[in-house]
């Protein structure tokens, strides 16, 4: 578990994790690929004041029934395109939260129990270095 977020946000952001990254072909979804169990370091430079903030608003929206994170997602997608006076909102949710998402997603580090191809070999993304 995580040393930084509540076990109620762990579990928002992978069902908000499922509605943007879901199971298709051979790629696991969000949460088959577990890579929410390395989510402490991505996060372990947050200021703690974000951090608090972030733990609040996903542990609400962790008993939000599954219709409801599929519009706020939607919405949050279509918030670049708006200019109401939730877009600014929206915005910083969609920018924060598929941040969190894709980093876990595409770190090159899968939960435990995931048995099957990681996202980056799927893709053929090598990570190499160059020589000085």
């Amino acid at each position: 578990m995580s040393k930084i977020l509540s076990k109620s946000a762990l579990i928002a952001v992978n069902r908000i994790g499922d509605i943007i990254i879901p199971h298709s072909n051979e790629f696991p979804s969000f949460s088959e690929a577990g890579g929410i169990e390395h989510i402490d370091d991505i996060m372990s430079y947050t200021p703690p004041g974000d951090v608090k903030d972030l733990n609040m608003v996903l542990s609400i929206l962790a008993y939000c029934p599954g219709f409801v994170l599929n519009i706020l997602v939607k919405q949050m997608l279509s918030s670049n395109k708006k200019t109401g006076p939730l877009s600014p909102i929206l915005r910083q949710l969609d920018i924060g939260l598929r941040g969190i998402v894709f980093t876990c997603y595409y770190s090159g580090k899968t939960g435990s129990s995931y048995k099957g191809k990681n996202p980056l070999d799927i893709i053929g993304y090598k990570i190499t270095r160059l020589e000085d």
